[in-house]
């Protein structure tokens, strides 16, 4: 049974410009940069295409202090949660907590605004979509999914 890639998002606010990332042969997600203080400033993904590790652009700017999430080989990314709010003027991403099938990294920024929740239900996560500019904006998710017809669901709550 083959693969389908399902994008799910964004949640967040709608300042900044489109950003996202080609997932047509990614295979998984290696690393993941997140600039963060009060709010998410910004994530970089580095990645497994087709055998060759690539970076995205980085979606947002330059602020806050700088983590790094290092992937073991057989890890992936089963969901991602966090909240949005106001922030300087802006609505965008305040928090962000990375889960995957052995761990879970964060949260990071600061935990206040609307929660969201993003699932890879019965996949992984193989990359990002979203909103940025100063900050990061908005985020959403693509899902790899080996079974073709199961349920998707997700929440960006209003």
């Amino acid at each position: 049974m083959g693969k389908t890639v399902i994008k799910m998002g964004p949640c967040g606010g709608m300042g900044g410009a489109a950003r996202d990332i080609n997932v047509d042969g990614v295979e998984r997600i290696i690393k993941v940069r997140i600039r963060h203080g009060s709010a998410i400033d910004a994530i970089m993904v580095f990645y497994d295409r087709n055998g060759h590790h690539e970076w995205s652009d980085s979606f947002g700017g330059t602020g806050g202090d700088l983590t790094e999430i290092n992937l073991m080989p057989n890890e992936y990314f089963t969901s991602i949660e966090g909240r949005y709010g106001n922030y300087d003027g802006f609505l965008v991403i305040r928090s962000l907590t990375f889960v995957s099938n052995l761990s879970t990294y964060g949260p990071y920024g600061v935990e206040g605004g609307v929660p969201f929740y993003l699932p890879a239900v019965n996949g992984k996560i193989i990359g990002f979509h979203g909103r940025s500019g100063v900050y990061l904006d908005a985020i959403g998710t693509y899902v790899s999914n080996r079974k073709k017809n199961s349920s998707v669901w997700w929440r960006c709550l209003f």
